[in-house]
């Protein structure tokens, strides 16, 4: 991680409570993104396009921190174009997935 904008502590704090108290709220999915500066805008260095959802979430177990941030900020745009989109990775598991192996990172760090 080239530009460390987080401590691990207020890393596992946000992701903890995300887990924790809000777990099926997508818009504290994008609050502890923006808090935690992993909301990856410019996702070309993570995803060929177009998007293959599926396909990115399969790789899930080699992501990196910031891997982990484009993959939720790519869910959270899939709710953009598909309504209930996120409600539906909620009931998979997605969103929820992708945190714990963020916080499984952020306990190595």
């Amino acid at each position: 991680m080239a530009n460390k904008k987080y401590s691990r502590d207020d890393l596992l704090f946000v992701l903890d409570n995300l887990i924790e108290y809000h777990p099926l709220r997508m818009d504290m999915y994008y609050s502890a993104l923006k808090t935690l500066g992993l909301m990856i805008i410019d996702d070309s260095r993570y995803f060929s396009k177009p998007i293959d959802p599926e396909a990115e979430l399969a790789r899930l177990e080699e992501a990196d921190l910031e891997h982990c941030g484009a993959l939720l900020t790519m869910l959270l745009r899939e709710d953009y174009w598909f309504d209930n989109a996120f409600d539906q990775r909620l009931k998979e598991g997605w969103p929820q997935k992708i945190v714990r192996r963020m916080i499984a990172l952020a306990e190595k760090m």
